[in-house]
């Protein structure tokens, strides 16, 4: 197996240095569907890099090698893994695999729970809930399947926000629903937990899809300076209890808010096609990797695999074997003996 099996780990530590940056300079939603994207190719490759590395350490024992077709001294022979290093990537697969279903449960739970109470709250037109709160609060919260979820809101808001505000709050909350936003997020948070180097990753994502409904919102209210200003009466009026609404909860004014009005404050985000190509690349050699990795493992278990004696048989006169057994000279019956593999000889006319 060659070094290539800890590429992925390279990538995935520059990648976890690089998001922060990468959020910020890409369009927004190009931020999000890129980095979700080179996020989980990191990580699935990854995790397979570990299953790789762990594969030489459990083709080792024993009773492993009875359940397969190779030899458990052969391929220790062969294994170019140091040990250490195999041992720790399968513990290193447990630990990840089992942040992952926590994070993959704790995740599902939150938007079980957000399905259920958009069943039960009853909605006016488009969906908008609002509720006698003086508290201001105001957040989407995802429906199930079939259903497009709801905007809550309570009185609180909408008493400190004008007219032309009010229309940034209700547009931004709907462009979180209508691009299921929560699922970019859901993705980005599993992929953290499989690969630690990426814990950049959700908070990254986090910002993105705020700055993309903030966005949304700009171009339906059609001025840029509005969307700044509901999103600085929104944080100040009650981001920090916002943020308390839930985990599949979208809230408006949090999430790196001075960023966000910066950005909004300024023209439209630019095309960064070298900043989107470098996340291309990073996702090219991920896969790249995984690939030859495998080739290598298989490679390595076929090397070691064990089976019946491949018969030879020959016609015609005398000669030595390899291993002193008589061999009659003449032209071969059937000739060749794959590398590796045990070979003896049935000779024609021997008594």
């Amino acid at each position: 197996m060659h070094t290539i099996v800890y590429l992925p780990f390279v990538v995935s530590a520059l990648l976890g240095l690089a998001i922060p940056r990468c959020g910020r300079r890409l369009a927004p939603a190009t931020a999000t569907r890129l980095l979700v994207a080179a996020g989980v190719a990191c990580a699935a490759s990854s995790v397979l890099a570990l299953v790789f590395l762990a594969s030489t350490y459990l083709g080792q024992v024993p009773l492993v090698a009875s359940f397969g077709d190779w030899s458990a001294g052969l391929f220790e022979a062969l294994d170019p893994v140091p040990r250490p290093a195999a041992q720790l990537a399968l513990l290193a697969l447990a630990v990840v695999g089992a942040l992952a279903v926590r994070t993959a449960a704790r995740q599902a739970l939150a938007l079980r729970r957000a399905s259920r109470t958009c069943r039960r709250a009853p909605a006016a037109s488009g969906g908008l809930v609002v509720v006698d709160d003086p508290v201001p609060h105001a957040y989407a919260v995802p429906g199930g399947f079939g259903d497009p979820g709801r905007v809550v809101v309570t009185t609180g808001i909408l008493r400190a926000l004008g007219a032309e505000e009010r229309r940034v709050l209700l547009a931004h909350e709907r462009a979180h629903l209508r691009h299921r936003h929560h699922l970019y997020r859901t993705v980005a948070a599993v992929a953290a937990a499989l690969n630690p180097l990426l814990a950049s990753l959700p908070r990254a994502v986090e910002y993105t899809t705020e700055r993309w409904a903030d966005e949304r919102a700009a171009e339906e209210v059609g001025d840029r300076k509005v969307a700044a200003r509901a999103i600085v009466k929104a944080a100040l009026a009650g981001g920090e209890r916002q943020r308390r609404a839930g985990l599949a909860a979208l809230a408006f004014g949090h999430g790196d808010v001075l960023p966000r009005i910066n950005h909004l404050l300024t023209a439209p985000p630019r095309r960064r096609p070298l900043t989107a190509a470098a996340l291309i690349v990073a996702v090219a050699a991920c896969l790249v990797a995984t690939n030859e990795s495998r080739a290598d493992t298989e490679s390595l278990f076929e090397k070691a695999e064990t089976s019946p004696p491949v018969v030879h048989v020959v016609a015609g006169g005398h000669h030595a074997g390899a291993a002193g057994v008589p061999v009659l000279r003449g032209a071969p019956l059937r000739t060749g003996c794959p590398a590796g593999r045990p070979c003896v000889s049935l000779i024609k006319g021997v008594p």
